[in-house]
């Protein structure tokens, strides 16, 4: 009986020690913007997963694509824009068959609930201070100074800019009354209706196409794991979440 209780235990320790070493952190390092529905998304992807653990790492698409350039780990990069996407695949750094077109979304002009820019866009040239991504490394604020652009408002605007980190410090401002107006994705606009108006939509043409691109990053070492949860973010519940959150669906 002892011998016998002994071999159970052994097989139980066994079990278990083959089930910690199959356990796995999932790295994805994803768009600001998407912060909020990730993050929703994460405790059905781990119940599907027993033992494994989705890592959420969220910053500037630019930022986390040098971040992954530079040997950061990461199995996942869902970005805000092709550019960084493109720079990748340029380098070998993704794996290039699993890449996809996820989502799509909005540009936005939004001011401090309570204030009004009855002009929409035009506007922008009566008030002191206007909040954007930085240009140089956030997709948002990328897609922002080809709508200034295109509206022939960049020279009278670009003195009074005030650059952000990532789409959601740009909200932040607005929401807390730091400048007069900022341009912001409409799904983070959606975070905080309380806060923050939305005064118009960048026109049609006025920018690139709002396209998140989605890929398994080269050096993952849990590229399976990967696959399994782009999978999970083309399922049709995923699709139903990322819409809730006011996305557009662009899966190819």
């Amino acid at each position: 009986m002892k011998r016998r209780a002994g071999r159970l235990l052994c097989a139980a320790l066994l079990a278990c020690a083959m089930v910690r070493a199959q356990a796995a952190d999932l790295v994805v390092s994803a768009a600001s913007s998407l912060t909020a529905v990730l993050s929703e998304l994460k405790p059905g992807f781990e119940s599907r997963h027993p033992g494994d653990h989705l890592l959420l790492n969220f910053s500037a698409s630019g930022s986390l694509a040098r971040q992954i350039e530079a040997g950061a780990p990461a199995d996942v990069f869902i970005s805000a824009s092709p550019k960084p996407m493109d720079r990748l695949q340029a380098r070998g750094l993704i794996v290039s068959d699993s890449r996809r077109d996820l989502l799509s979304n909005r540009l936005v002009l939004v001011v401090p609930r309570g204030q009004a820019l009855p002009q929409g866009f035009s506007g922008l040239a009566t008030v002191a201070r206007v909040a954007m991504g930085d240009p140089g490394f956030v997709p948002a604020g990328q897609y922002a100074r080809q709508t200034l652009v295109h509206l022939k408002l960049w020279a009278s605007v670009q003195p009074r800019l005030v650059f952000a980190q990532d789409v959601r410090q740009v909200l932040e401002y607005v929401a807390h009354g730091e400048v007069d107006a900022g341009l912001v994705f409409a799904t983070d606009a959606a975070l905080m209706p309380a806060r923050v108006t939305v005064v118009a939509q960048a026109p049609p043409g006025s920018h690139d196409p709002i396209r998140y691109p989605a890929a398994i990053v080269a050096a993952s070492r849990e590229q399976a794991l990967a696959r399994d949860f782009l999978g999970d973010l083309a399922s049709p519940d995923s699709r139903a979440l990322f819409e809730k959150h006011g996305f557009d669906w662009a899966v190819k």
